[in-house]
């Protein structure tokens, strides 16, 4: 080796140690990320799982904030760690009301229940045909299209009556069991 090539990978390293010891450092700092990332994970997790489970709120750790989404709906948000190595973590969960979980104890729905039905279904753009499908097949003086969730028995009982626009409960299938 000469002095010139000396000389030039001395220059050479000068200039790239900085990165070089930036790079070697970045693992360790993502494994701290995900330590911290771990940690808030595991709180709201278990928090979440509590609550759910004993249908209550139970105590909110220090690093953690709850927030009300409105109808028994919850979130919780942790953090763990400081500075660059700070994770937060947020997760929702629901809490059950007096009505069994279901908010419309009075059956009132967004829309009135069509008097008959198509064997036409409600297209999956139009999941109940109150967006436009019944109004067009009406003009045409046609009946309305079967909501999807009444497609079958199954879609109909693990459906969700809050999520209903209008009561299907006595089309084919009797009352819904969650009414």
């Amino acid at each position: 080796m000469n002095i010139t090539s000396v000389v030039v990978s001395s220059a050479l390293m000068a200039t790239l140690a900085p990165a070089v010891a930036n790079m070697s450092l970045q693992p360790m700092m993502a494994s701290k990320r995900a330590e911290n990332f771990s940690t808030a994970e595991s709180t709201v997790v278990t928090f979440s799982a509590k609550a759910e489970k004993d249908n209550s709120i139970p105590t909110v750790p220090d690093e953690c904030e709850l927030g009300e989404l409105g109808d028994g709906a919850y979130s919780i948000t942790c953090e763990a760690g400081k500075g660059q190595f700070k994770q937060t973590v947020s997760r929702s969960f629901w809490i059950e009301d007096d009505n069994g979980g279901y908010t419309n104890p009075t059956r009132s729905f967004a829309f009135e229940t069509p008097d008959r039905f198509s064997g036409h279904q409600c297209p999956p753009n139009d999941p109940w045909g109150v967006i436009w499908y019944n109004d067009h097949l009406r003009a045409g003086h046609l009946d309305a299209c079967t909501p999807t969730v009444a497609w079958n028995r199954n879609k109909y009982i693990n459906s969700n009556p809050n999520d209903w626009l209008y009561d299907i409960s006595n089309f084919g299938f009797g009352q819904h069991p969650d009414y």
